[in-house]
């Protein structure tokens, strides 16, 4: 079920906004809709445990709690949503991307800017695993639940065997296997919870996940069989330390981003991954990023966000020149690094990006 929100106090915009939405998802039947006149309405909602909102779109200038003011409470209460902001203010762009804003859509309402993002994000949506989140000593960890293949319990321990890697931290198993209940994950074992998913072959008394040789208990038969869990026996009395998170927010992790605050494409926020070179021009055939202004190259530049040091890397290539904050030209084949918040304009100075 995915759940999308409005949050405005004109109701005839919402109601505007309702239609181009509703005719848009037509083909998925397994949606629903909220509406919030203003902000205190959504904090009331999230306070009483009753906002489900996958994504919410909200206006900025609303009377007593605006909208800057409910993504703030959104962002600090880490609720697990995802924000596309639809308003009349150009000033805010950049203070919104901080609050992991989706996207940034300026009135009046263009009907193909409302499709386009919500095509994108249903699509970014359908291609993002959602995430185990575990803490270990102190720092929380995000682990893509279709990298699990199982997990382990010994010793009061507990063992998240990956794809990638092996997660170990003090953690009962039937809370891991009420937290994943819904998820695809099922018992084999009193020691062993196990992606359903990931099980290439079975019998009555062992399953494979590949060369991975696991033992299934009596108790599990039935349920392995049919790939279906039983119910949890043991009742978790206290909230979890580990918990799923569904929004593109929490899943996507940290990203780099180009942020437009001023010019052709203000409101666009462009996000890339870690280590991602992304290259920007004209042309759709070498460019990761079109930008389609008069002073661009066909092939103007490339950027590579590094998380790790919170960095931008960057090489100009271009005829009509790099710019940072409005006036320094980037010398043509040299690499410089930029600190996030730092402007940038690729030849034309009218259009201002700055690195998220």
């Amino acid at each position: 079920m995915i759940v999308i929100g409005i949050c405005d106090d004109d109701l005839q915009f919402i109601e505007q906004l309702h239609e181009i939405i509703d005719e848009f998802m037509t083909h998925i039947s397994d949606w629903t809709f909220r509406r919030y006149q203003s902000g205190e309405e959504v904090i009331a909602a999230i306070e009483n445990g009753v906002f489900d909102c996958n994504l919410l779109f909200m206006d900025i200038y609303m009377e007593h709690t605006d909208g800057i003011t409910t993504a703030r409470y959104i962002h600090e209460h880490q609720v697990d949503t995802d924000l596309i902001f639809i308003t009349s203010a150009t000033k805010y762009v950049f203070e919104c991307f901080h609050y992991n804003t989706f996207a940034y859509l300026l009135k009046p309402l263009s009907k193909s800017d409302v499709i386009a993002e919500l095509d994108r994000y249903l699509s970014e949506l359908q291609s993002t695993s959602k995430c185990l989140n575990i803490p270990i000593r102190g720092t929380s960890h995000r682990i893509p639940l279709n990298t699990i293949l199982y997990i382990e319990s010994a010793l009061r321990k507990v063992t998240i065997h990956t794809k990638f890697k092996d997660y170990d931290y003090y953690e009962k198993l039937v809370t891991l296997e009420h937290t994943l209940k819904n998820e695809g994950f099922i018992r084999c074992h009193q020691s062993y919870l196990v992606s359903a998913d990931k099980i290439t072959s079975y019998n009555l008394n062992e399953l494979y996940i590949g060369d991975i040789k696991l033992p299934v208990s009596r108790k599990y038969q039935d349920g392995i069989r049919t790939l279906m869990e039983e119910e949890i026996e043991a009742v978790v009395t206290k909230e979890p330390d580990c918990y799923i998170t569904h929004s593109l927010n929490y899943n996507q992790g940290e990203t780099g981003a180009f942020v437009c605050v001023e010019g052709a494409y203000i409101g666009a926020i462009i996000r890339i991954r870690p280590e991602q070179r992304i290259v920007i021009g004209r042309d759709g055939g070498s460019s990761d990023l079109i930008v389609n202004l008069p002073l661009v190259s066909r092939t103007h530049c490339a950027v590579t966000y590094h998380a790790d040091r919170k960095e931008y890397e960057i090489i100009d290539f271009s005829s009509n020149g790099t710019f940072v904050n409005r006036d320094l030209r980037l010398i043509r084949d040299e690499k410089y690094t930029l600190k996030p918040g730092t402007e940038i304009c690729f030849g034309d100075k009218s259009t201002v990006y700055k690195l998220g």
